[in-house]
């Protein structure tokens, strides 16, 4: 990884990381409103997220032995399969729990916009799956 590439990471990290607090010091403002929950959360994942990524950054800049062996793991053809076969069946699982969902919502009368746009994620997933489906067995 050449520095400039590292460099341009780092600032990114560090300028997600300053707006993850400024949002959630912002969000403590609102705290009676709704909006104060959603910029606190938003700043607090922001800043959670972006500070492992600089750790981590720091610490694979540190021990190139573990960078080239994280490097070589996550290219390895075994382990893109494990991994692509683990989303699938998280694919299949979340199949089951989206119709119970679905149910739950309209029982506990929840508006109608929200639950035909949860409809909506659902379809969509769907839509993606097939059309990667049908795009798959083209190439085969």
């Amino acid at each position: 990884m050449g520095v400039r590439k590292l460099d341009f990471r780092k600032i990114r990290y560090i300028s997600i990381l300053l707006l993850g607090i400024v949002l959630a010091i912002f969000g403590g403002f609102f705290i009676q409103e709704r909006w104060g929950g959603i910029l606190v959360g938003l700043g607090a994942g922001l800043f959670g997220m972006s500070g492992a990524q600089l750790i981590t950054e720091r610490v694979m800049q540190r021990n190139p032995a573990l960078q080239k062996k994280i490097s070589i793991e996550q290219s390895d053809e075994r382990n893109v399969q494990i991994n692509n076969y683990a989303k699938a069946k998280a694919f299949e699982f979340a199949t089951f729990l989206a119709l119970p969902f679905f149910l739950i919502l309209v029982l506990a009368d929840v508006p109608l916009s929200i639950v035909l746009l949860s409809i909506a994620v659902y379809v969509a997933d769907y839509a993606v799956y097939l059309w990667f489906l049908n795009k798959k067995m083209k190439d085969i």
